[in-house]
């Protein structure tokens, strides 16, 4: 089932990443005033979610469908140096586990 099919659903989710829109914008900037980076499991988490908002309102504000805009930011993230440092490293980590054992 597509639940972005449901107009509730679909409202409901672009409210609440439009009111986050603005908080998470400015706490990462906070953070990258104090020279945050993305290198643990919990800080990649933080940042890939607040890409994701960011991105997402970005492309709603540029007139493009839900739909797709839920795909383009999850692209921004997959495809953000940072969010792809840290999964290459995460992958290379579980490699190097799996070839010593």
């Amino acid at each position: 089932m597509d639940v972005l099919s449901d107009d509730i659903v679909s409202a409901t989710l672009h409210e609440m990443l439009s009111v986050m829109h603005q908080p998470i914008d400015n706490l990462m900037v906070r953070l990258v005033q104090l020279g945050f980076q993305p290198i643990t499991q919990g800080s990649a988490f933080i940042y890939a979610v607040s890409l994701f908002v960011v991105r997402y309102v970005h492309h709603m504000d540029e007139g493009i469908e839900q739909k797709i805009s839920i795909k383009l930011a999850q692209s921004d993230v997959l495809n953000h140096p940072a969010i792809n440092r840290f999964i290459g490293n995460k992958v290379g980590e579980a490699i190097d586990n799996k070839v010593k054992k």
